[in-house]
């Protein structure tokens, strides 16, 4: 990767022979290496054949299973009935399969429970009611979920298993199961002269409303560094929308926003650019990692594929750093990227996009997924129709080599003439930044 960045195609061509010799090894397909390597070094390069693994006997089978905790269920339902937690599984968890523990934080606590082998058909699911602040699902590891309730006050949930499913009492259902026990205790005959009247039963108190969590302080915040790329800028224009207006116009209107919301909250921050020059996209993940940031969001503006598409084109998207699975991701990485890969061919791209950080790519994806669901809480609390385009993954060039969770936000499309108009209205700015600020806070609330 570093010797993509910069340049250095000697350290390329060795990377590429390391990766064919280690796949050799390990019975993988070299051949999207050999491709790339055949771009720098045609007299290297091999041609690459699959190598088939060797069948595993029933033994190994059984071992393989053995390791990996079993066959892994899917979850189908998660909803709250009743003061319970309902969780509905596609075949039954084993009893040792729940992991339960408790964690304190910041006047909270969080009851969690890890329940594997389990796969989630989302990313994150996240509940709110009476008496709990939130309830929070989500695919911890591959074959793992956890799932976090989180209250003001201690209780003592006692999870149970009935068929498929598995019931987490939550804190109102569990105090009453406690005064069930209790009572049902008091009912049984004495056992002695020595024996204790029953205590008065407490008056019932009605269950905390929902609110929002805490806002984390400024001196805990100050500990953190924010790098804000707007993207392109000087001779890029990026891409130019309804009324000529200019992407790169826009996104540093916004970045500076930003930066003046996050330095109030606390935060150290740091832009790519100041003004309207144009830096090397290697340059401006070069500038986070030179900070050591903690996060990277580089801010660009959405553009729609044909003029006959600007009115229907709409909307915010946040993408994490990944290979393309959709046509629509390809088609917007290609546009954002266009103005400095030019000279990079597919199977170079292919090779070193398939040995990107796994767990910098888990991590940016969960701060797309806070940001995105801040950034649509906050301006729509003023425009309701703003569209949720949803967390996307895609090859952006400007994400690769950041040693931070790093995400690229489309903040609306330049091409559609509301959205235009918005992008360069103070009111629309100042929602955006404070919604980025406020997932940027929210990331750390659940991660750090």
């Amino acid at each position: 990767m570093k010797g993509l960045l910069d340049g250095d195609k000697k350290l390329q061509v060795e990377a590429l022979l390391g990766l064919i010799a280690a796949s050799k090894k390990l019975g993988l397909d070299p051949t999207r290496y050999n491709n790339a390597l055949r771009t720098l070094r045609p007299d290297l390069a091999e041609g690459g054949t699959k190598a088939k693994p060797k069948p595993q006997t029933k033994v190994q089978k059984s071992r393989s299973v053995e390791k990996n905790g079993g066959k892994r269920r899917k979850l189908l339902s998660g909803k709250v009935e009743n003061g319970h937690l309902r969780l509905k599984f596609s075949a039954p968890i084993p009893t040792d399969g729940v992991r339960h523990f408790v964690l304190k934080r910041k006047g909270y606590y969080l009851y969690v429970f890890d329940i594997a082998p389990v796969r989630l058909p989302y990313a994150i699911k996240r509940i709110k009611g009476e008496g709990f602040k939130e309830v929070r699902i989500a695919q911890y590891d591959p074959r793992k979920i956890r799932v976090v309730v989180e209250t003001k006050k201690r209780y003592k949930p006692r999870h149970t298993f009935d068929g498929n499913e598995i019931r987490i009492p939550l804190p109102g259902a569990a105090a009453d199961e406690s005064r069930k026990s209790k009572a049902a205790k008091r009912s049984l005959p004495a056992s002695g002269p020595a024996a204790k009247p029953a205590s008065k039963p407490s008056a019932k108190t009605k269950a905390p409303a929902a609110e929002a969590g805490p806002a984390l302080p400024g001196s805990m915040l100050r500990r953190y560094t924010v790098v804000i790329d707007p993207g392109h800028g000087g001779k890029d224009a990026g891409a130019v929308g309804y009324m000529r207006k200019k992407e790169k116009d826009a996104v540093l209107a916004v970045a500076k926003e930003l930066k003046k919301v996050l330095r109030k909250r606390g935060f150290n921050v740091y832009l790519t650019r100041e003004r309207d020059v144009f830096i090397p996209l290697k340059r401006r993940t070069r500038l986070a990692n030179r900070k050591q940031a903690d996060f990277f969001i580089s801010i660009h503006a959405n553009a729609a594929p044909k003029k006959s598409h600007w009115l229907k084109s709409k909307g915010i998207e946040t993408y994490f750093l990944s290979r393309a699975r959709t046509k629509r991701a390809k088609r917007v990485a290609a546009i954002e990227n266009s103005a400095e890969i030019k000279n990079i061919d597919r199977y170079t791209k292919e090779a070193y996009l398939s040995v990107l950080n796994r767990e910098k790519i888990i991590e940016s994806n969960k701060l797309a997924i806070d940001l995105q669901r801040q950034m649509l809480t906050a301006v729509r609390s003023r425009y309701k129709d703003v569209v949720d385009n949803g967390v996307r993954e895609g090859p952006f060039w400007v994400l690769v080599g950041a040693q931070m969770p790093a995400v690229l936000i489309e903040i609306g499309y330049i091409t559609n003439p509301t959205e235009a108009k918005r992008l360069f209205s103070t009111r629309y700015r100042k929602l955006l930044a404070e919604g980025i600020a406020n997932g940027i806070e929210s990331y750390i609330y659940h991660n750090k």
